[in-house]
């Protein structure tokens, strides 16, 4: 890499070396570390002209070209795709599977807790039958 090659791949791709195709960027690098005054006279313009390109007003587009462009792809018969056509339904295939997972959470909720409930009463049925010994104004105080 020399300087005359350096400011011609810099007018290509820029100023900024990590735009560089690798095996360009790291020979750049070298001669940046090896020839460091040379390599910045060699950029200099080139990251004059991004600064300014990037300072320069975006233009607006206007409403009624977005909708001319559309209709006139409409009528030419084109769609707009999907990102992954078959997403929509493996989307609705995994959200089956979540709906199915939720009611199945619920009837086992149910079904567990009536038989826990169940377990409860009866644990308080036996401990009362236990203490037969005693009446209320000493259980009660």
């Amino acid at each position: 890499m020399n300087a005359d090659r350096m400011r011609d791949l810099a007018e290509v791709w820029g100023g900024d070396l990590r735009r560089w195709p690798e095996t360009e960027r790291r020979a750049a690098e070298a001669f940046s570390r090896s020839a460091p005054e040379a390599a910045e006279r060699a950029l200099f313009a080139a990251r004059q002209l991004d600064a300014a390109l990037d300072a320069a007003p975006r233009p607006a587009v206007s409403a009624a070209l977005r909708d001319r462009v559309i209709a006139s792809a409409a009528a030419a018969g084109l769609r707009a795709r999907t990102v992954w056509p078959g997403l929509r339904k493996l989307l609705w295939v995994g959200g089956a599977g979540w709906a199915a997972a939720a009611c199945a959470g619920v009837v086992f909720g149910q079904v567990l807790t009536s038989d826990f409930e169940r377990q409860v009463q009866l644990d308080v049925v036996l401990e009362q039958a236990s203490v037969g010994g005693l009446d209320d104004t000493a259980v009660l105080g």
